[in-house]
């Protein structure tokens, strides 16, 4: 891949990267990001009641693993992983950039996300990054207060 790429480029990618997923994926997924200012921490900075923010919608690519089940003594237990591809630019321009620790909402349920990676740069600059990669796994709704979201 050359070196030198030209703003003009970068746009001409982002152009197509969006239309492709917001127009003809469209994979709609819900991001919720953490309060720090209402929830309360303990003293190892810990929080067994979290507040969110109100969720803000955007669409990914997504990498969905397959669901697995463990039964034990209480009833089964459901375990799923899931990588989310998101649209930097897209993520900067509603000002909600992915986070350890945010929710997502995707096909009704929801996913924390334990890891975050910008890996695909243009033109091997930095600069140019496209994409943020979310992986994420599989949480209890009665674990979680979230608040309605925003369209």
């Amino acid at each position: 891949m050359p070196k030198f790429i030209s703003e003009r480029d970068v746009a001409f990618f982002k152009g197509l990267a969006r239309e492709v997923v917001d127009d003809v994926i469209q994979n709609a997924i819900v991001l919720f990001k953490i309060n720090l200012n209402e929830t309360k921490v303990n003293l190892y900075g810990e929080s067994i009641n979290k507040t969110w923010h109100p969720g803000v919608q955007l669409y990914a690519l997504i990498n969905k693993e397959t669901e697995t089940s463990t039964y034990d003594g209480f009833g089964s237990d459901t375990m799923q992983n899931i990588e989310f591809r998101l649209d930097r630019f897209m993520c900067e321009e509603k000002n909600s950039y992915p986070e350890i620790g945010d929710i997502i909402y995707f096909d009704s349920s929801y996913y924390e996300i334990d890891n975050t990676n910008e890996v695909q740069f243009v033109g091997g600059q930095t600069y140019n990054s496209f994409s943020i990669v979310c992986s994420t796994f599989l949480v209890n709704k009665s674990v979680l207060n979230i608040e309605e979201r925003i369209n």
